[in-house]
């Protein structure tokens, strides 16, 4: 028995036995933006691949003024540098708009992303805060249409985490407040820019956006001064998947200290931002190895920030290397869809982002004013062994960490918790890298991911979480400190500190994999179709820093760890990302790897060091039966600026077994005998029924959506009380509309709580003075209603006057109000809806029918209540026979709870706790098509979402 203190990729032979090579399981079908769930709901549309006619674009020119045919024939038709044109503001303010848009059209060209939006400046420079004129926004959809691809959300996140998040009062509030405060910035932002937008990313917040819906493309900012490309596109695909929003390429020409150009006057200053020179800037080298990454990265689009002319003359070398990218694209087409087997996931709320950035002096943040937790340690722990020495992007001259190596090959996307399980099926590994908060839809969404094919890798503290455990494996209430030797595969693997494990109760079918001691480590269990593997350590991170605090995030430095992944956390996960490694290639170097079908892929190897390395292809799973390189140009190599100025070491030469420093080269390769099976595509789970909530004690109705991330999965409309709106001005309830009605939610209003008689509504007139008041309350409410995009009147009858008034006259004036009502909101196209409401007269089906039928109008009819027709046990053959004469649109949906005396005391019981769940499903399947209003009282997140699950159950059943 050896004891193991090496590096992983010694880990990777020792350990190799234990995860062998399984059957690699490829997902390769694009993602298609008109496929998604979300599609018709969003405000924008993004294209997919036939927008741009089946093939990679480009993106070129970024100037309009001045002779535009001239340049157009220039860029696009001679010199072919691509059809997207990126230009900049102040082109919506030259007087020949009109007739440049109008070439544009005639060209078939694309107007993108117009940038230059600076929030908070105002008027006297160049940057500055700017409203889109309306006249404008119509002008490029009515003449582009989908060819107009929007404004600019361009390093927006990096701002906003650097010079507003520190400013916010009060700083220190908890992840959900943090991500309001996001939102509400990039609303108001999205609203002065015309909300259609595409977004240009500097940090990896783009879930975030791409959740609003008005988003066309996505794209980040590499090189320059910001974070790793790899992990920038691992966010960005995976946002992509979750909100079928497609995504663009792009790299910068600047870093930290200047920016590359090759015009005649450039100043060539060192250390200085705003000089350029052909030894600034980013390299030649990294901007073409960004550029072919990129397009392996299943991007719609790609293309350079600028420097592609010489003094608006002659190619620049970077002009070069556009253009010979796009004849490469046009030589061999698309190199196919990218091989990311793994799913990295963190919880919606976290504000996770790199740990260190432009954008901040201080090293490991969340949302830029909250500190790294433990799990957020974990998350960047992870990165680190898919991507190592990541966050040293942009901090070295030498250009480290733009590009990491790849030992397993650059295989990872990067998911939020709200990703639905269609898309997770995608993905046949799924790693926990967050602590995952409290919540029984995720628990569900985990558990139906193993048993359908998934391995899931989770860690202790986030399985705690998880109410009913996930394949049988739950935590149990011990914890323990431990500095002992852990026990796998025959050897000892040391920790460099004392650890921690929470005690993991498993089925006696599980395995053990990994000891301490006695203590189980690591507990593997096989269940349904996948696997579940857990970590007994909460976070997967030593306990306590292991570096000098504090970390300090300085040039040329490498950035200090205080929790570092545990070893044997890291001998685990390297390999189960070895299991699903498709090629191997020297560890040192970065690989991408494309499935074209019939046992065709595209490989990418690029070399990130300034010397040559050793480098070869092999394969996990057959055998390589062709292997044949898609040259690129390589005249960037001889070219001014090829390597950043501080190299002076020879780059070597590509040959058979070499490749050169800074080099980047693609291979097609051909498969046989391989253990290879293609997924089979997964189709999205889309809402099939209608189904409402109702938002309880409502002060904001987007907060409450936001506050809810998976909430159109499950509904499609909220019903708010009266007072929401009666307490609001019209003006307010209007912005809160925008956004409502970019979201395509739909509103209900709801009278019941109010119609009590006293203190507050009366809809009898048994009393002149309060029975005004009243109406004119609840006509103030309905003119307040289309502000908020709302169409639908929730109210009932009410109880009986105690003194002085008969039946009769109860009953006629119940009607005569109802009349009236009905008649004020036909003008205003709104919906009415009689709630059964309990001790309200009248109370039977039948005289509610009769009085629906007295009344008499089209848009007055009948909700009943679930509850009440379930307390009448008695009359429910009866009352659902009455029902069916009846035009039913909606059904209030809850149970009823009685107290030990048998008295009953909830009529907004949730529904998945009621008793009698077979008499309720009876009646429920009796109103397939309707719309279900979800009455219960919810103590917890995790109530509400099991009732809208036992609807879901009960209509699919």
């Amino acid at each position: 028995m050896k004891t193991v203190l090496f590096s992983i990729f010694f880990w990777t032979l020792c350990f190799a036995t234990v995860h062998g090579q399984n059957s690699i399981k490829i997902y390769p079908y694009p993602m298609t933006p008109s496929e998604h769930p979300d599609y018709s709901r969003h405000l924008v549309q993004s294209p997919d691949a036939s927008l741009f006619e089946n093939k990679t674009e480009f993106i070129a020119l970024r100037d309009l003024t001045g002779n535009y045919n001239e340049k157009l024939d220039l860029w696009i038709n001679k010199d072919k540098l691509g059809k997207i044109l990126w230009v900049s503001y102040p082109f919506i303010y030259q007087e020949n708009i009109k007739e440049i848009v109008s070439e544009i059209k005639r060209r078939g060209l694309y107007l993108f992303d117009l940038w230059g939006y600076v929030p908070g400046s105002g008027p006297g420079g160049y940057w500055r805060q700017f409203v889109l004129p309306d006249s404008i926004s119509s002008l490029f959809e009515t003449e582009l249409g989908n060819r107009w691809l929007g404004m600019d959300n361009g390093e927006q996140d990096g701002r906003y985490v650097g010079s507003y998040a520190p400013r916010m009062y009060p700083m220190g509030v908890d992840r959900k407040q943090q991500y309001l405060n996001f939102q509400r910035h990039f609303e108001e932002m999205g609203n002065q820019l015309g909300n259609k937008m595409s977004t240009l990313v500097s940090l990896n917040f783009g879930h975030y956006f791409l959740k609003e819906g008005v988003y066309a493309l996505i794209g980040a900012e590499t090189a320059q001064g910001l974070p790793n490309s790899q992990i920038y596109y691992s966010f960005i695909r995976g946002a992509g998947k979750q909100y079928g929003v497609s995504w663009f390429g792009n790299a910068s020409v600047w870093n930290r200290w200047g920016f590359k150009t090759y015009d005649k006057d450039a100043t060539n200053i060192d250390e200085d931002y705003n000089s350029g020179g052909p030894l600034k800037g980013t390299s030649l080298s990294l901007l073409k190895r960004l550029m072919y990454n990129h397009l392996m990265y299943d991007c719609l689009a790609v293309g350079f920030e600028g420097s592609m002319r010489v003094d608006n003359e002659k190619l620049s070398p970077i002009g070069k290397i556009q253009q010979s990218a796009a004849k490469w694209v046009d030589k061999y087409g698309d190199p196919g869809i990218m091989y990311t087997p793994v799913a990295v996931m963190v919880d919606f709320f976290s504000g996770w982002t790199f740990p260190r950035h432009l954008y901040s002096r201080q090293a490991y943040k969340l949302w830029g004013n909250l500190p790294y937790e433990k799990p957020n340690y974990f998350t960047d722990g992870v990165l680190d062994l898919l991507y190592p020495g990541y966050q040293d992007a942009s901090y070295y001259k030498d250009e480290r960490g733009f590009i990491a190596p790849t030992p397993y090959g650059d295989i990872a996307d990067c998911l939020m918790t709200d990703a639905p399980l269609w898309v997770l099926k995608q993905y046949p590994v799924l790693i926990i890298a967050d602590e995952i908060q409290r919540s029984s839809e995720i628990n569900d969404k985990l558990e139906t991911y193993v048993k359908d094919g998934g391995h899931l890798v989770i860690t202790s503290a986030s399985l705690k979480n998880m109410p009913n455990g996930i394949a049988g494996i739950c935590v149990g209430k011990k914890a323990y400190t431990s500095a002992s030797e852990i026990e796998y595969n025959g050897d000892k693997i040391q920790e460099t500190a004392e650890y921690n494990l929470l005690q993991l109760k498993y089925p006696s079918c599980a395995k053990v994999i990994q000891w301490s001691d006695t203590i189980p480590v690591t507990v593997e269990l096989n269940s349904g179709k996948g696997m579940i593997t857990v970590f007994a350590s909460p976070f997967g991170i030593t306990d306590q820093p292991q570096c000098e605090l504090p970390a300090l995030a300085q040039e040329e430095q490498v950035l200090a760890k205080p929790f570092p992944v545990l070893n044997h956390v890291k001998v685990l996960l390297n390999n189960i990302f070895s299991s699903v490694q498709l090629f191997s290639a020297n560890p040192a170097l970065s690989m991408i790897t494309c499935y074209k079908g019939n046992n065709e892929y595209t490989v990418l190897i690029s070399n990130d060091k300034w010397y040559p390395q050793k480098f070869h292809i092999g394969t996990k799973t057959g055998k390589i039966a062709s292997i044949k390189e898609l040259e690129t140009d390589l005249s960037e190599m001889k070219a001014v600026g090829f390597t950043p100025k501080i190299v002076r070491a020879s780059i070597g030469k590509n040959t058979h077994n070499t490749i050169a420093g800074g080099s980047v080269r693609i291979f097609k390769v051909n498969l046989q005998d391989a253990d290879i099976s293609v997924m089979p595509k997964i189709n999205p789970d889309r809402p099939k029924h209608k189904i409402s909530l109702v938002l309880r004690n409502t002060l904001n109705i987007k907060e409450e959506i936001l506050k809810r991330p998976t909430f159109f999965e499950h509904y499609d409309r909220v019903v708010v009380d009266w007072r929401y709106l009666y307490n609001k001005e019209k003006n307010r309830l209007q912005q809160e509309g925008d956004w409502i009605n970019r979201q395509k939610l739909k509103v209900s209003v709801d009278l019941t709580s109010g119609i009590n008689l006293f203190p507050d509504l009366r809809i009898v007139n048994n009393d002149e003075l309060p029975y005004k008041k009243s109406m004119a309350i609840i006509k103030n409410v309905m003119d307040k209603m289309s502000a908020l995009g709302a169409d639908v009147l929730l109210l009932s009858t009410q109880q009986t006057i105690e003194n002085n008034f008969t039946p009769e006259n109860f009953n006629k004036s119940l009607r005569e109000t109802f009349i009236e009502l009905a008649d004020y909101a036909k003008e205003k196209n709104i919906q009415l809806f009689l709630k059964q409401v309990y001790a309200r007269t009248p109370s039977s089906i039948s005289d509610l029918k009769k009085l629906v039928d007295d009344v008499n109008r089209g848009n007055f009819t009948f909700s009943p209540s679930l509850a009440l027709l379930l307390l009448d046990e008695g009359n429910i053959r009866k009352n659902i026979t009455l029902l069916k004469q009846m035009k039913i649109e909606n059904i209030v949906v809850s149970g009823t709870a009685k107290d030990i005396h048998q008295q009953l005391w909830n009529t907004s019981y949730p529904l998945y706790k009621y008793q009698n769940k077979e008499k309720a499903k009876e009646i429920l399947k009796q109103f397939p098509n309707v719309e279900y209003i979800m009455d219960g009282i919810y103590a917890s997140p995790d109530e509400e979402y099991l009732d809208v699950k036992n609807i879901h159950a009960i209509l699919a059943d």
